[in-house]
């Protein structure tokens, strides 16, 4: 099955106005994980990309926002804010077989960010719930595998 460039945006605004509801109505269904851990913010990031590594992803990007945004905002103060891409190449070459234009999902997204001095929060991406959209069961077996090695990042910390 092939779908359009437009269609898969409409399915991402779907998925965004339906994860502010979901969290309005603290519904179960979540498009993230998350996880609070006590921790320097480096140290967390460190930790995190040694758990990914562990699950077989790659960090393919990294995007310091506090930085990008303290740099282009005057009177900015934004906490350590960091956005990890992660990715999978056995699992981001099957999906694009079966999904051309997935690449609007990949690489799957990490935050970790600077709750205050010694905690710091780790959300990771469910792709288990946004692939469900595309109505693909192809898909939806890898998303669940890797939300699972997700939640198994998360554990490790």
């Amino acid at each position: 099955m092939k779908i359009g460039i437009f269609t898969i945006m409409a399915y991402l605004l779907f998925a965004f106005s339906s994860c502010e509801r979901a969290q309005e109505n603290n519904s179960s269904e979540k498009y993230y994980f998350s996880k609070t851990v006590e921790g320097d913010f480096e140290e967390i990031t460190t930790k995190v990309k040694a758990a990914l590594k562990e699950e077989g992803f790659s960090v393919i990007t990294e995007i310091d926002m506090a930085e990008t945004l303290n740099s282009k905002i005057e009177d900015s103060d934004m906490q350590p804010y960091r956005i990890l891409g992660a990715c999978n190449a056995q699992y981001a070459y099957t999906t694009i077989q079966h999904e051309e234009n997935i690449g609007v999902f990949l690489p799957c997204k990490l935050i970790i960010k600077q709750v205050n001095n010694n905690t710091t929060e780790v959300i990771a991406v469910n792709p288990e719930n946004l692939m469900k959209m595309l109505g693909n069961d192809d898909l939806n077996t890898i998303a669940v595998e890797v939300s699972d090695s997700f939640k198994k990042v998360l554990k490790k910390l």
